[in-house]
């Protein structure tokens, strides 16, 4: 081991006897390593999946769920609210979208708030046909309704 030459004739058979013991070991540590690693891959998967459900059941306990859907609606319309003024106030454009696509008693409180749907903001192409759009507008007045739209 301390020279970079080939070994003698007479000392191949016993470098080769040498390493039969270590080539074994080294075949044993890799099988274990994939075991281990088999092992952990089950472990973490299963850690995925207990998170998930734990934040599940969390979810269940969150005290938006327990707050009456009158107060979420007049929440939900600051969120929408063109003329909030104050440090916080920031209207979104997609805000009757983005709430809608919370889950689904978001969704059926959003569409179920007239108000949410006043604001309308519609990109026109400058070419070609307006069928999307008029899409949009009608399912936006639609929503909107008794309220006026403001485009």
């Amino acid at each position: 081991l301390q020279t970079n030459g080939a070994p003698p004739d007479n000392q191949r058979d016993e470098v080769r006897s040498l390493l039969v013991e270590p080539k074994a070991e080294l075949a044993a540590v890799e099988n274990d390593i994939d075991d281990l690693q088999a092992r952990l891959a089950d472990y973490q998967r299963r850690k995925q999946e207990l998170t998930s459900y734990v934040e599940d059941l969390g979810a269940l306990l969150s005290p938006v769920r327990r707050m009456p859907p009158e107060i979420m609606a007049r929440i939900f319309e600051f969120c929408g609210d063109i003329g909030a003024r104050g440090p916080h106030a920031e209207p979104s454009k997609r805000a009757p979208l983005l709430l809608g696509s919370v889950c689904r008693s978001w969704r059926a409180l959003s569409l179920a708030i007239p108000r949410l749907w006043t604001t309308l903001y519609l990109r026109l192409p400058t070419s070609g046909t307006f069928v999307k759009q008029h899409e949009i507008l009608e399912a936006w007045l639609e929503r909107s309704r008794p309220f006026p739209i403001s485009l």
